[in-house]
């Protein structure tokens, strides 16, 4: 913005000097030029005049050229007296060319290409005694043209760099406040809903901009703050009555016969579901708080530390849990990694029926750390893949997610990562996540490696 405003500004100041200065210069020039030609007309005249006097009232042109002297010229001027037949009667100064004599004699303007060339004719219209041509050389006016060019010209880049300069300031004090707004918007929506912009540079209309921004900043970062404290409130108090009808519920199966302790084993399932759906809206809430400053995280240590703590739960399912880990280290919030395999795994670990495989692999790309979690299960449908990472709009069908897949998204993106829902080659489900790779590895994945 402050080289479209330097360069607009520089345009309109251009445009006016070019408007202004070059139409001044030819009138000055041409004014300078005229003055110069007529200057040099007055001389011619004088110098006809004194040859009338010496001229008199002879008419023998023998006699008249016998009795004049040259006549007196400036530096630079070349003058011829003829006579009224034409006749030369004196010559002084520069050789004036005969060009200039014919002209002169056949009544019409001389003109030389390297000067000014004038005629005055001697004694009255009526009767002339004879006529004068003058030659003056252009070089001094010219030298003056190019002098005044050259100071309209200084003054127009003077000009054109105090715009610059005026320009260059106006362009700071405008876009300063204007970057700094942008830049805090930008980190609004990358989530930080604490950052303010300044409200004291700027134009009048920039600052009323930014104190209507940090106004909605604020709005937002209280109703985000309401919104998430309801979210915790309601879970919160939710499970405490879940818990005793829980409770009661397998203390009534316990006791009851085969058809109503089935209807009663759904119930507790449908607890079941509402439970995770309580810890997932729990976690949501949690990964929409302003995230805290990230550490360097080994993937493969805590991948092999979550692959380790959930073997048995896959074992009493029957399905196998399979490694391949790449020393990676990357910049996470503690915890969230912890999370997010957890709700992986306990998505695939549902989906999958006894003697299904879940393979975890950890690999570096394009300088960016992958963690992959892919299961031989029923898989999903690209819809339904699209769908499963928003929340509320996950598949329960095929899948027992809830919100699992969003929290997965919510805490990766919180990191600055992405996820990405793939089909399995020969079926099933595959997620990839992508996460920032810090620049050094950590040591604790070789001893994970080597364990």
């Amino acid at each position: 913005m402050t080289r479209r405003i330097l360069a607009g500004f520089l345009a309109v100041l251009v445009a006016l000097l070019v408007l202004v200065v070059v139409p001044l210069g030819i009138k000055i020039s041409s004014q300078q030029r005229d003055d110069f030609r007529s200057n040099t007309l007055a001389a011619a005249r004088g110098i006809a005049t004194s040859e009338e006097e010496r001229l008199g009232d002879r008419t023998d042109p023998a006699d008249a050229q016998a009795r004049t002297t040259s006549p007196s010229v400036a530096a630079g001027d070349g003058v011829i007296v003829l006579s009224r037949d034409g006749g030369v009667l004196a010559r002084a100064g520069r050789a004036v060319p005969d060009s200039v004599v014919t002209a002169v004699r056949a009544g019409v303007t001389p003109h030389v290409p390297d000067g000014v060339a004038v005629s005055a004719r001697i004694g009255p219209a009526q009767r002339p005694l004879g006529a004068v041509a003058l030659v003056r050389d252009s070089e001094p006016i010219d030298h003056r043209v190019h002098a005044l060019w050259l100071a309209l010209a200084a003054a127009a880049a003077v000009t054109i760099a105090f715009g610059a300069v005026t320009a260059a300031g106006l362009a700071r004090w405008i876009g300063q406040p204007l970057r700094g707004l942008e830049s805090a918007a930008a980190r609004m929506g990358h989530g930080d809903v604490t950052v303010r912009t300044e409200v004291r540079g700027g134009p009048p209309e920039v600052r009323s901009v930014a104190a209507a921004f940090n106004e909605m900043a604020d709005r937002i970062s209280a109703l985000l703050h309401s919104q998430r404290t309801m979210t915790a409130d309601v879970s919160h108090q939710l499970r405490t009555p879940l818990a005793a009808l829980q409770l009661r519920l397998e203390l009534l199966a316990d006791d009851s016969p085969d058809e109503a302790r089935a209807e009663l084993v759904d119930a507790l399932r449908e607890i079941a579901r509402l439970n995770r759906l309580l810890d997932g809206l729990l976690a949501i809430a949690r990964a929409d708080e302003t995230p805290s400053e990230r550490a360097l995280v080994d993937i493969a240590a805590v991948v092999s530390e979550r692959v380790q703590m959930w073997q048995p739960v896959a074992q009493d399912a029957g399905v196998a849990l399979a490694t391949s880990l790449e020393p990676t280290t990357a910049r996470l919030t503690p915890g969230h990694l912890e999370q997010v395999l957890d709700n992986l795994l306990a998505n695939a670990v549902d989906a999958l029926s006894p003697g299904g495989r879940v393979s975890l692999s950890v690999r570096t790309r394009s300088g960016q750390g992958e963690v992959v979690v892919a299961d031989d299960g029923p898989g999903m449908t690209p819809a339904r893949r699209m769908a499963a990472l928003t929340r509320f709009e996950g598949d329960r069908t095929a899948r027992k997610a809830g919100l699992g897949l969003a929290i997965v998204a919510r805490l990766v993106e919180a990191d600055h990562g992405k996820v990405n829902l793939e089909e399995t080659a020969g079926g099933g489900l595959t997620a990839v996540i992508h996460l920032p790779a810090a620049a050094e590895h950590g040591a604790t994945s070789a001893a994970y490696l080597r364990r």
